[in-house]
């Protein structure tokens, strides 16, 4: 009796593009920060500019980076992998055969069917075509 190994075929993150905001952000505090400093005299003001810089910081890019590094799709040779949350705190796991429909919608959406539970809705997704093509040809359905 063999056993088959199972491979990883791809592995597949966001696009960066979705952190445009953060670094956005991120540029904003620093500016603050920059302005700030060479400026202004008064103690006050300058502590009030940093914690504002480090809420800034903290709360519009640090955490969606986070997010973002944390957020991929594995597809593996005999299941599906999709990890999220703030610390991967999601993780859904997919078994090929168990997978009954697979549509691509449109801002590259993948809706996902499985026989036995509800859909999985992959948004945003960078080669949606790729993915969901790989997708129907491991589980044998049709296009």
């Amino acid at each position: 009796m063999a056993f088959q190994e199972e491979q990883i075929i791809a592995r597949i993150r966001r696009s960066w593009f979705t952190l445009t905001f953060a670094f956005l952000a991120l540029f904003l505090a620093a500016a603050i920060l920059s302005y700030v400093s060479n400026r202004s005299v008064e103690t006050w003001l300058l502590y009030s500019a940093y914690a504002l810089c480090a809420v800034l910081a903290l709360v519009f890019w640090l955490v969606p980076t986070i997010r973002h590094l944390n957020f991929y799709v594995e597809l593996t040779t005999s299941r599906l992998i999709v990890r999220d949350g703030i610390f991967g705190q999601k993780t859904t796991e997919l078994a090929i055969a168990d997978i009954d429909s697979v549509e691509l919608g449109r801002g590259r959406t993948i809706k996902i069917g499985r026989k036995s539970a509800e859909a999985v809705v992959l948004e945003r997704m960078p080669k949606a075509k790729l993915l969901s093509a790989e997708l129907r040809s491991l589980a044998g359905l049709s296009s």
